[in-house]
């Protein structure tokens, strides 16, 4: 299987709909179970272990449930809402795939379904004694799990949608982001030549935003051409039919092009799969948002800067850790490392911007950018001083008093000259 049938099938089990689907699945094969061992147990054990009740018992289910997700959904379309309201709208895209929320809905539906489907059966007398008590047991376990799934959905339902579980979830999906990264640096290939480009380009097939590019894919094409590619676009990247996205010093005819083109998969929006970027963004809107004068939380804009530091941190600490180059798993295809600086900016010139008027906000940045210098990572160094001087400008220009202003300049001072790579 490629990378990109690999990527598109974790894309589509993303979707609940899919699981909504193999729950009840499970429901239809428990009712056909039912049918197929029924014939091997005897009638009068059947009737001896209660296999009457089984009708009662199904009518309960599925009036129940479908009540119950009903009220499922429109909580979970409630809690959408909220976040992309009280964040940003990208931070919903990662409730909607969320795995709790799935699997609940598609219990209930799954449950609702085998119910339906069971009484059916029972109505037109398809069961016998023994199916009647196969299918007695399937129902006690079904139940059984409906009543773990409902309690821990109560549970869950005390956090969903509130700002610092988003905030979490970002967290966990930037650092997902950063993981694949550090193992795969240049996704796997190795790093281009500075400002090198092959001869003969290819295109972007249409316009949006590079979600997934499939190195194996380019690799066989490399290797089928005798050739080495090198990509020019990472996964966020914005492209439209005039940018280059890939490059080689041999000719490529027309089938070989779409073949590239079909290896660089682009959507119309960024995804958190394969892009660190992205997450620190996301965290950036949500400072924005907390700092407009509609909303006026600073709170939230400190508690992104403390996750900003925790991710930037783990960024910087997996290089560390790292023992000598990572290995390249596809020698014939070139890829450009993440711009490390760009990361700081994508997070901190928002909250240096919108908060240059809120003086805690700003002792909170500078104090921020100090505590990502000490971690002692080079490519950071430039950066924090760059965006420390940034953050004081801001204020001095939003006119920020005085006192509070030279309180900045004093923080600033604790984020030392940038190290010597």
């Amino acid at each position: 299987m490629t990378e990109k049938l690999l990527y598109l099938l974790q894309r589509l089990l993303r979707k609940t709909w899919v699981r909504c689907v193999l729950f009840s699945l499970v429901g239809v094969l428990a009712v056909g179970l039912s049918m197929l061992l029924g014939p091997s147990i005897p009638e009068d054990v059947a009737v001896k272990l209660g296999s009457d009740a089984i009708g009662s018992i199904l009518n309960i289910i599925a009036t129940s449930m479908l009540t119950v997700t009903i009220f499922s959904a429109s909580t979970m379309v409630s809690s959408f809402t909220a976040v992309a309201s009280s964040a940003t709208p990208r931070a919903s895209q990662l409730m909607i795939e969320d795995t709790t929320i799935q699997n609940t809905l598609a219990t209930f539906i799954g449950a609702f379904l085998y119910s339906v489907i069971a009484l059916i059966g029972l109505n037109t007398r398809i069961y016998g004694g023994g199916g009647r008590l196969v299918l007695f047991g399937f129902t006690v376990a079904i139940l059984l799990v409906v009543v773990i799934v409902l309690l821990r959905w109560i549970d869950y339902l005390s956090v969903l949608g509130r700002m610092g579980e988003t905030l979490l979830r970002v967290e966990k999906a930037i650092i997902k982001a950063m993981d694949q990264r550090l193992a795969r640096p240049c996704l796997g290939g190795k790093p281009p030549r500075h400002g090198s480009q092959g001869r003969y380009t290819v295109l972007a097939s249409e316009t949006g935003f590079v979600q997934h590019v499939s190195m194996d894919i380019l690799q066989k094409l490399a290797e089928e051409e005798g050739g080495a590619l090198q990509i020019h676009v990472l996964p966020g990247a914005f492209v439209e039919p005039s940018v280059v996205i890939v490059s080689s010093d041999r000719p490529m005819d027309e089938a070989r092009c779409q073949a590239v083109c079909s290896a660089v998969l682009i959507g119309n929006s960024r995804t958190f799969d394969h892009d660190p970027r992205f997450g620190l963004v996301v965290l950036g809107e949500i400072a924005t948002r907390a700092l407009s004068p509609g909303v006026n939380d600073p709170g939230t804009a400190l508690d992104v800067m403390a996750t900003s530091v925790r991710v930037l941190a783990h960024w910087a600490q997996g290089l560390r850790r790292q023992d000598g180059p990572a290995e390249v798993m596809f020698d014939r295809v070139s890829a450009p490392p993440l711009d490390e600086a760009d990361m700081l900016d994508d997070v901190f010139v928002p909250l240096a911007r919108y908060g240059a008027t809120a003086s805690e906000v700003g002792l909170a940045l500078q104090r921020a950018l100090a505590s990502i210098d000490r971690l002692g990572h080079p490519a950071f160094g430039q950066a924090t001083k760059r965006l420390s001087r940034y953050a004081i400008e801001r204020a001095a220009h939003a006119g920020l008093f005085e006192a509070d202003l030279q309180g900045l300049r004093d923080a600033a001072a604790e984020v030392r000259p940038a190290r010597p790579v």
